[in-house]
């Protein structure tokens, strides 16, 4: 981050401390528990947001060299990224032109070549069709038609973006509204994915993005884990066009007063939060990072798909993390994971009985309160790309 915005923020931060209360906005807001169960409003989602918009498919660590590709099956659009023999990003709809196929599942090294294991039909790294088996069966057909579906792709700030759709737009800094100059500052494209897992859970994919967005429950829900870390409710929020970010401020920033604001650093003393709209939840630790994709499971609004990402610096300063963990080689990450699953395994018992009692119909709204303005950032981004 850079030095003006930290400055201006510990600022912000200390002088709230000092008031005795966070920063308010204007008034509380509301909202309907009809966006977390309408199958018809699901369905404007998935039409939508997960179309229209760049969606974060991976990261630049999973696929550095020519023949590298990553799959992602979580979405409503099957996606493949491969990089080509150029160094090229290419991103194509990871189904055979011949009868559907999946072409590749994870991620790994293609060679020259994919080929589909129903009927062998193969594609080069820039998705052309280059071989029909007994193609004497298919006597005229275009090959050059026939080449995979290609979608935008982009490559900023250590993350592969994909706009799941041939016509969407892929200006990843102009769908940041300004929080690009934030990511920029973290070197992200040298940091390593280091663990990841999936989770499955019955709750709406709002519900899993919503915990992520205040801090009033911290003092309460997460007593007896990271509450003592951090200062009750106070978490700053700035609007970033449809995305935006929120800064946790923990109660070691204390120790700046009386520190020269030269040598001030926001991040030891914050967790900084940033929604990477519609569905990417990018977490800033002091030591390391963390991406949260979420997605609503197919044909289901009670349902989510979470895969939950941990991505560390390379070289020395990996050694030092694994060394705090008293372990070599990278097996600190796995306690790493396991620390942070633990927190947001609170948040998602919570959200799944708030899914059940929004399901009752008893629920007449949600009220977001006046220390809680990124939820209703979040809810009303959505809205605006419906075009409510």
């Amino acid at each position: 981050m850079r030095y003006e915005v930290q400055t201006r923020l510990i600022k912000e931060a200390l002088a709230a401390i000092e008031a005795g209360r966070p920063p308010l906005a204007e008034s509380f807001t509301r909202n309907d528990p009809a966006v977390y169960t309408s199958r018809e409003w699901a369905a404007r989602e998935q039409k939508t947001l997960f179309h229209e918009y760049p969606i974060v498919a991976g990261f630049s660590s999973q696929i550095r060299s020519p023949g590298d590709y990553i799959t992602d099956e979580l979405g409503p659009t099957p996606i493949l990224v491969v990089r080509n023999e150029q160094g090229e990003l290419r991103a194509f709809a990871n189904i055979c032109r011949h009868r559907g196929s999946r072409l590749a599942h994870g991620c790994g090294r293609a060679g020259a070549r994919f080929v589909c294991p129903y009927h062998a039909w193969s594609y080069d790294t820039d998705g052309r069709l280059r071989a029909i088996p007994d193609d004497y069966g298919f006597a005229g057909l275009d090959r050059v038609s026939h080449s995979l579906i290609r979608f935008p792709v982009a490559e900023r700030y250590g993350m592969v973006w994909v706009a799941p759709r041939a016509e969407a737009g892929c200006d990843i800094d102009a769908h940041l509204g300004g929080l690009g100059a934030d990511l920029e500052t973290y070197g992200l494209e040298h940091f390593e994915l280091r663990e990841r897992r999936v989770v499955r859970r019955r709750m709406n994919w709002k519900l899993v993005s919503d915990t992520f967005w205040e801090a009033y429950h911290i003092k309460f829900l997460h007593r007896t884990t990271i509450a003592p870390i951090f200062v009750r409710n106070l978490a700053l929020f700035e609007p970033f066009g449809l995305c935006h970010r929120l800064i946790g401020i923990r109660a070691s920033i204390e120790k700046l007063r009386g520190v020269a604001p030269e040598r001030w650093d926001l991040l030891p003393h914050a967790t900084i939060l940033m929604n990477l709209f519609p569905n990417t939840v990018f977490v800033m630790q002091s030591d390391h990072a963390e991406a949260y994709r979420i997605f609503p499971a197919p044909d289901n609004p009670a349902e989510s798909i979470t895969e939950i990402n941990v991505l560390g610096p390379a070289g020395a300063v990996a050694d030092r993390y694994d060394r705090r963990w008293g372990v070599a080689g990278g097996p600190g990450w796995d306690k790493v994971m396991e620390l942070l699953v633990g927190v947001v395994e609170q948040d998602f018992e919570i959200g799944e009985t708030i899914q059940r009692n929004f399901a009752s119909g008893a629920a007449s709204g949600v009220v977001y309160g006046r220390y809680e303005p990124a939820l209703e950032h979040f809810h009303e981004s959505i809205r605006v790309a419906l075009g409510e």
